[in-house]
C-alpha cells in the first residue's frame, strides 16, 4: 500500500488516475494511496441512453447526413425532457441540464446545461444541486469557484444523494474549497459507503487503514475494501488493488479480527439513497 501523499493541482489528475466525466460522477481522487478509480454509473434515467450512444462512437458508426435511429431516439428524449422542464419539473431540468452538456439529442451547449442545472438545483432536485456544484468546481461554462462547488454538494449530501457525500468527502479531504478536515471527510465517506457507493466505500477503507480522521481500525478496513469488491463494474486492475490492499491489512491482522471483518461484511446491508423530494 502506498502511503505518500502528492500535492494536487485542479482539473489535473495524479499519474496513474483517472477521471471521467462529471456527469458520469466522475472524481479527482485526493490522494496517492486511493486506488484508480471505476466509473461510476450514470444517472438512473440517463444510463441506457448515454451507454448506447458512447457505444455508436466507439464503433464509428455515426452517420452525419442521415440522422441514425439512435439519434432520433435522443432527440425525441430531449424534447420530452425539455417540455416537462418548460412545465417547471425540477428533475426534468437536470436532465435537459445533462443532455446539453453531454450534447445528446441537441447541441452540446455549457451555457444551456448551467442554466437548466442551476434551475433545478434551485428548485431543490438533489441531482441537479450536484451535477451544478461540478460545474463550478471544474469550471464548466463558469468560472472555478470552489466555495459555489461546496455549497451545491452540500445541498445535495444533505438530501441524501451518495455520489454528492462522496464529493463532500473528497473536499474535506483534499482542503479545496473548505479547510482539510479528515475526521469530516471520513463522516461523509462513511454516509455514501452506507449507500453502497463503490469509491466512498475504498476511499473509507483507506482512511480508516492509516487512522486519516480517526484511529486505525484494520477490522472496518477491511471489512469496507471487501465489500467494494463486489461492484461488477470493476476493471480487472482495480479489483487487483483492492485485493493487494486486503492482503496488506490481513498480514497485520490476527485471525480473529480477519474472520470479524469476514462476517461484518457478509451481514452488512447498503441503506437506500432516498433524496428529500423537491418542494
Amino acid at each position: 500500500m502506498v502511503t505518500g501523499k502528492l500535492t494536487l493541482k485542479k482539473n489535473q489528475p495524479l499519474p496513474g488516475f483517472e477521471c471521467v466525466p462529471w456527469s458520469a460522477g466522475g472524481k479527482y481522487f485526493p490522494w496517492e494511496i486511493f486506488p484508480k478509480p471505476a466509473p461510476k454509473r450514470l444517472v438512473t434515467f440517463l444510463c441506457s441512453l448515454l451507454l448506447s450512444f458512447s457505444t455508436v462512437c466507439a464503433q464509428g458508426l455515426l452517420d452525419t447526413a442521415k440522422p441514425t435511429p439512435k439519434e432520433l431516439e435522443n432527440e425525441k428524449f430531449f424534447q420530452s425532457a425539455f417540455k416537462e422542464a418548460q412545465e417547471g419539473q425540477p428533475k426534468a431540468m437536470g436532465i435537459v441540464g445533462l443532455l446539453y452538456e453531454k450534447g445528446l439529442g441537441c447541441k452540446t451547449s455549457l451555457p444551456e446545461a448551467l442554466k437548466w442545472l442551476k434551475r433545478g438545483a434551485r428548485k431543490g432536485d438533489a441531482d441537479s444541486q450536484n451535477n451544478l456544484g461540478f460545474l463550478y468546481f471544474n469550471g464548466l461554462g463558469v468560472g472555478e469557484d470552489d466555495a459555489q462547488a461546496l455549497k451545491w454538494f452540500k445541498k445535495a449530501a444533505d438530501q441524501g444523494l451518495a455520489s454528492a457525500q462522496g464529493n463532500l468527502g473528497l473536499i474535506y479531504a483534499r482542503g479545496t474549497g473548505a479547510p482539510k478536515d479528515y475526521a469530516r471527510a471520513l463522516d461523509w465517506f462513511k454516509k455514501a459507503a452506507d449507500q453502497n457507493d463503490g469509491e466512498a466505500q475504498v476511499n473509507l477503507a483507506q482512511m480508516l487503514s492509516l487512522g486519516e480522521g480517526g484511529p486505525k481500525d484494520y477490522v472496518e478496513s477491511h471489512k469496507w475494501f471487501s465489500l467494494a469488491l463486489r461492484h461488477h463494474s470493476l476493471e480487472d486492475g482495480k479489483v487487483s488493488e483492492l485485493r493487494n490492499d486486503i492482503e496488506w491489512l490481513e498480514k497485520r491482522m490476527t485471525g480473529s479480527q480477519a474472520a470479524e471483518a469476514h462476517k461484518r461484511a457478509s451481514a452488512w446491508k447498503p441503506l437506500l439513497e432516498k433524496p428529500a423530494p423537491p418542494e
